[in-house]
């Protein structure tokens, strides 16, 4: 989670739990979880999450929540299918969610059972504390404040402020290897669709063009400042196929590669 001031975040969540009691956690734009506070799970979600089908039901939980703030830009509060209250909140900067801020596992007053689960897992339900609806709310309210904290951002931000270079400079240092879109999701922590709307906002193009358009540059480069051999300068650029590396050099120089390096001896 290189970018991201940790420490000062688990802070600002180590105050609010100690303002309202409320488990708290900060996600980034691709919805990993950065920071939380006090635990990751309380006893009796741990216990739900070990049974699979209970699991994939807490996880599709967070999914529609994830998706309704994305839709709406707008924190959403619900109660998930075991009986407990949660809060997404969006963190917004420059108009774009850089984040989110989520309260949960919350036991609210008169909250239904839905678990549907043993006996021991209805007592770690009721060991559970209650928290009063007016409280609740408050809780909520203290969340927008904290979604919309300017000092909550720069955590969130520094991170994603300049991305657009790293990634550009990622691409550079690795034009020699393997590069595609599920790659560059895992090295930046960022959903197939966030990579798209990124390269169409920055570069103004899709991954795959942005990539063979420096590929080629490179190869450009080589020809002009080496004497490696065609073939040497293809796999260089990551395009080992020697007949496809041709045809596109060609396509976006109007010369073979052979041909520009024979232009470039002539007097």
């Amino acid at each position: 989670m290189n970018g991201y001031d940790l420490p000062a975040m688990r802070e600002l969540l180590y105050d609010f739990y100690n303002l309202t009691g409320i488990k708290i956690c900060v996600y980034d734009s691709a919805e990993n979880e950065l920071a939380y506070y006090p635990e990751k799970l309380s006893p009796f979600c741990r216990a739900l999450r070990e049974n699979k089908e209970m699991d994939e039901k807490c996880r599709e939980c967070d999914r529609r929540a994830f998706a309704k703030c994305k839709a709406t830009h707008r924190r959403t509060v619900h109660t998930c299918h075991a009986g407990l209250s949660e809060c997404f909140s969006p963190i917004l900067g420059r108009g774009k969610i850089v984040g989110y801020i989520v309260i949960g596992q919350i036991r609210a007053e008169n909250a239904p059972r839905r678990c549907g689960q043993s006996d021991a897992l209805q007592a770690l339900y009721d060991a559970l504390p209650v928290l009063a609806t007016d409280k609740l709310n408050s809780a909520v309210h203290i969340l927008d404040a904290c979604a919309g904290y300017e000092y909550l951002k720069t955590f969130v931000t520094a991170y994603d402020e300049r991305i657009d270079a790293r990634m550009a400079a990622f691409i550079e240092e690795n034009l020699a290897n393997e590069l595609t879109v599920p790659r560059l999701c895992r090295k930046f922590r960022l959903s197939r669709a966030e990579v798209y709307a990124l390269f169409k906002e920055y570069f103004a193009a899709t991954p795959a063009d942005f990539i063979k358009e420096r590929r080629l540059q490179k190869a450009r480069l080589l020809l002009e400042q080496t004497r490696l051999a065609v073939n040497k300068v293809a796999a260089l650029c990551g395009i080992p196929d020697y007949n496809y590396f041709s045809k596109q050099f060609k396509k976006a120089f109007h010369l073979s590669p052979t041909a520009f390096r024979k232009g470039l001896a002539r007097p």
